[in-house]
């Protein structure tokens, strides 16, 4: 063995077994301290993650929630300025002229087409559907005999568009869970 290796210690060769059994826990108490922190550590992580894609589920509910309320409340809107536009009130026939009532019942109908989109529900389908066909039935009575005959069924026009109407906003309020007026019909 070369001289240079030869290395005093500063303590004596031999050494206590209490001072080697000290050493020994001190060392794996710090193991099992740094395991223990480890697996917290990657356990809040895990708990982090879940936490994200909750939220994440909840977001997107909410945004399809959100998009299915505009998109409804839109084809609603237009639906019920077409049925307006068709109302029998003080006169037997309505107040606009054939292409207004067109041009409200083709905006109804474009409206329409998100909602077949991003409906969830099968009764908000039929109900949309069921709007959507009593404004083509009733367009086509307007095309076929126009405005100015006295004995149009404006009255019964009007009382279909208004039970669909009601149909259709029974089966948004159910789909979106949305409180308000009972079915009355």
């Amino acid at each position: 063995m070369p001289a240079s290796w030869d290395v005093r210690l500063p303590y004596a060769p031999r050494v206590s077994s209490d001072l080697w059994l000290g050493a020994i826990t001190t060392l794996s108490g710090a193991v099992l301290g740094g395991a223990i922190s480890f697996v917290l550590s990657r356990q809040q992580m895990k708990d982090a993650r879940a936490q994200r894609a909750e939220e994440a589920v909840r977001e997107r509910h909410r945004r399809s929630v959100d998009r299915r309320l505009d998109a409804y409340a839109d084809f609603y809107t237009r639906a019920y300025s077409f049925r307006n536009s068709i109302r029998a009130g003080q006169q037997s026939v309505p107040r606009l002229n054939i292409d207004e009532i067109g041009a409200l019942s083709r905006s109804a109908n474009a409206a329409s087409s998100l909602v077949f989109l991003l409906v969830e529900s099968p009764e908000t389908y039929d109900a949309c559907r069921a709007v959507v066909m009593a404004m083509s039935r009733t367009q086509d009575v307007i095309d076929d005999l126009g405005l100015d005959l006295p004995d149009k069924p404006w009255p019964e026009l009007n009382e279909k568009m208004v039970i669909v109407l009601r149909e259709f906003q029974a089966a948004v309020r159910e789909e979106l869970a949305v409180g308000g007026v009972e079915r009355s019909w």
